[in-house]
């Protein structure tokens, strides 16, 4: 992937990921607790796919994405690996949500990982060294 391709990929990444992180915080406003966990997963997602296409990995699948975040990224120290542990709970509470009949979330807990959320986006935009 050339340079210019990588930084085009990981702009429209973090793109996806902003609207999906606003998408959230609709429907924490909105009190659709349930509903907003599919969106602050997709907004790590999103933010995660950008780090990689920065550096020209382009992963496949939603395990993928996993998988190279905590080989290249976690693995590394270049994050630290709470952020791995978070992304893989995000990644598991997402499907319960969108599939789990019995699947319950507070408040709380979302407007916690609203705010966590958020944090992983901007250090994702420190990292690639955008405002």
């Amino acid at each position: 992937m050339k340079q210019e391709s990588k930084r085009k990929n990981a702009d429209e990444a973090l793109s996806h990921g902003d609207e999906s992180l606003r998408a959230a915080r609709v429907l924490i406003d909105a009190e659709l607790f349930r509903e907003s966990i599919p969106k602050l997963y997709y907004t790590m997602f999103h933010s995660i796919r950008a780090l990689l296409f920065a550096k020209g990995l382009e992963p496949k699948s939603h395990g993928g994405v996993n998988h190279y975040f905590n080989t290249h990224f976690v693995g590394t120290e270049l994050f630290p690996r709470e952020w791995g542990r978070f992304f893989n709970r995000l990644m598991k509470y997402r499907h319960e949500a969108d599939y789990g009949l019995a699947f319950e979330i507070i408040e709380q807990d979302c407007i916690e990982w609203f705010e966590d959320v958020s944090e992983f986006i901007e250090t994702v935009r420190a990292f690639l060294k955008y405002d």
